[in-house]
């Protein structure tokens, strides 16, 4: 599934992509992808000023496999692709690409319609960031 119905770029993920221009970067690929709940039952769409999901899953974040695709001009698109397994019950509705498998920053703000796991289910996302 690719990330929600609204998903935007952090301020910080923007910060980061300039970031990770420069000859010797500082801050890690944002490759780590996370669940979370709370967000479409509060009335909530991604922003650009977020910085954690609302409710972040106990199952923690995936580490993702990183690739250039092209969305509308050759390798435009950064992607992350990465597998989630729900460890109990879950509605989740929202997603995040951070920086870090645990703290670390959002670059990458996503919600969407509830989509309900039950445990051992399994949901592949995939974050990108087209740069246009």
């Amino acid at each position: 599934m690719a990330f929600g119905t609204a998903t935007v770029v952090t301020s910080v993920g923007k910060a980061t992509c300039a970031n990770r221009l420069q000859t010797t970067p500082t801050r890690n690929p944002p490759k780590y992808i996370a669940l979370g709940v709370g967000a479409t039952g509060a009335a909530r769409t991604a922003v650009v000023g977020d910085t954690a999901l609302s409710s972040e899953l106990a199952e923690g974040r995936t580490s993702g496999t990183e690739s250039i695709v092209t969305t509308s001009v050759t390798n435009d698109t950064y992607q992350s692709v990465g597998t989630v397994t729900a460890t109990g019950s879950r509605a989740v509705d929202e997603a995040g690409l951070f920086d870090a498998s645990s703290s670390g920053n959002m670059v990458l703000s996503a919600t969407f319609a509830v989509v309900n796991l039950a445990n051992g289910d399994s949901l592949q996302l995939t974050g990108k960031i087209q740069f246009s």
